[in-house]
């Protein structure tokens, strides 16, 4: 099953979002000692208009015990403004400098519906659910009214390009976020 988030979800999301963050090896995360980092996401995902809010996640839930075991982080590009800026008020709540700076690429071109983060806890891995959150993107884009739906997919990853491809999605150039090199792919809806 696909749901949006609750923000009682945390715990269990987190661990399927710093997949991506560890994939990334940013250094403005590394830079974070790891307590005060899942604490700034924590407070992240409790509000309505972060990045990684759960407002902007769905989840996948295991069919067996409604474990969430996948997640998918969408928004409109023109989110882009605002999406780490909430952010900011929180840094003093964990000890961090207000003049931190975590991401700081924008990631989506105009006009795009935009996947973030998609991932799937390994344990769940092969079994369909990054599929599922892929088709139910397309639902919640086209709901919103885009006609196009885009993902950045690292040059490194090619089980996740090979998924996209299937899928459909189109190379529309590259892209460097952080220090990594990532293929932007788009989907016409």
């Amino acid at each position: 099953m696909i749901r949006p988030a609750k923000k009682t979800d945390f715990p269990a999301v987190f661990p399927i979002l710093k997949q991506i963050f560890d994939e990334m090896a940013l250094a403005t995360i590394a830079a974070i000692p790891p307590k005060q980092f899942y604490e700034l996401m924590r407070l992240g995902f409790l509000t309505e208009a972060y990045r990684y809010a759960y407002r902007r996640i769905w989840v996948a839930t295991s069919p067996v015990d409604n474990q969430v075991v996948g997640i998918l982080v969408m928004y409109p590009d023109s989110d882009q403004d605002v999406i780490d800026q909430v952010l900011i008020s929180s840094y003093a709540k964990v000890g961090l400098p207000t003049d931190t700076v975590i991401f700081s690429d924008k990631e989506a071109w105009p006009g795009e519906w935009y996947i973030d983060a998609l991932a799937v806890a390994p344990a769940y891995w092969g079994q369909h659910f990054a599929s599922q959150l892929l088709d139910y993107a397309i639902k919640v884009a086209y709901s919103h009214g885009f006609k196009r739906l885009t993902l950045n997919v690292d040059l490194e990853n090619p089980r996740a390009i090979r998924l996209y491809k299937h899928k459909g999605y189109q190379s529309m150039g590259q892209m460097t976020i952080g220090t990594r090199t990532y293929e932007h792919l788009g989907l016409a809806l």
